[in-house]
């Protein structure tokens, strides 16, 4: 069975996204397409530090990221962190590495997996924006008004997952969780955009969207997921950026990949 993206691919622009499944031989896969309309945010790439395996946001053009907010777009996205993945699409992915370490105990099952997600984000946590001179809140959405664009994390261990947003509903904070098991062949996906490339963007709603699991590598894994980020709803509009992924083997060790636009041109 080819792997199954196609969720992504009839999006016309997702922001930011995090994809959890498990192969046919029962191993973790978890995801990172990263893909942007601006020069700031099309100025990144995914890559991967040699002794955590943390796959990070890095500049490809210093000039072009001081445009945007580098506070915003520049964080850990995908880390190993003893038996569990987590990932997410900011500075959060610190506070679930957190979590993660000082609950060791929680991480067994589904409900442990959501109450670290719950303690992590249970109050504000600050990081200091040097370019706009401010202090960012990042349990909550990011404060890049009118998108507001929500913050989307994931913990996932060897048959459990959960997918956690928190966007802007009305000016108000808003935040959802979505547990579930994991069955081979089969995953869900979370944006951080519906997909409509509408202005300003609106906020993923609903419930995780369903992608399939055909092959068994990370490397065949994140082809097809970077194949299905091209986005865009004119002839030549491409929002790719990068896609990452991060295979949790059965000896548990983890396989990780990265692929660029900026190396491959396309």
């Amino acid at each position: 069975m080819k792997d199954n993206f196609d969720a992504l691919k009839r999006l016309k622009y997702i922001g930011r996204s995090i994809p959890v499944a498990m192969t046919p031989i029962s191993e973790v896969f978890v995801g990172y397409p990263l893909t942007g309309r601006s020069q700031p945010s099309q100025a990144r790439e995914l890559v991967r530090g040699p002794k955590t395996n943390t796959i990070r946001t890095n500049v490809t053009d210093r000039e072009q990221l001081e445009k945007g907010s580098p506070a915003l777009l520049l964080y850990p996205a995908i880390v190993p962190v003893d038996n569990v993945i987590v990932a997410s699409n900011g500075a959060q992915t610190e506070l679930l590495y957190s979590g993660v370490r000082n609950n060791p105990g929680l991480t067994k099952n589904v409900d442990g997996l959501k109450e670290i997600i719950e303690l992590s984000f249970s109050e504000p946590a600050f990081r200091y924006d040097q370019k706009d001179d401010r202090w960012i809140d990042i349990t909550t959405y990011e404060p890049d008004a009118p998108n507001n664009t929500p913050r989307i994390s994931l913990i996932a261990n060897n048959d459990s997952a959960v997918l956690y947003i928190v966007r802007c509903v009305k000016g108000e904070k808003d935040e959802e969780y979505h547990p579930f098991k994991l069955e081979p062949g089969k995953g869900k996906v979370i944006t951080t955009y519906k997909g409509y490339n509408e202005d300003p963007l609106l906020p993923f709603t609903g419930e995780p969207l369903d992608i399939g699991i055909g092959s068994e590598s990370v490397k065949d894994i994140t082809e097809s997921l970077y194949e299905a980020i091209y986005g865009g709803q004119n002839p030549g509009d491409n929002y790719r950026v990068a896609a990452a992924g991060m295979l949790k083997k059965g000896d548990g060790s983890f396989d990780t990949i990265t692929i660029n636009r900026s190396e491959r041109g396309n």
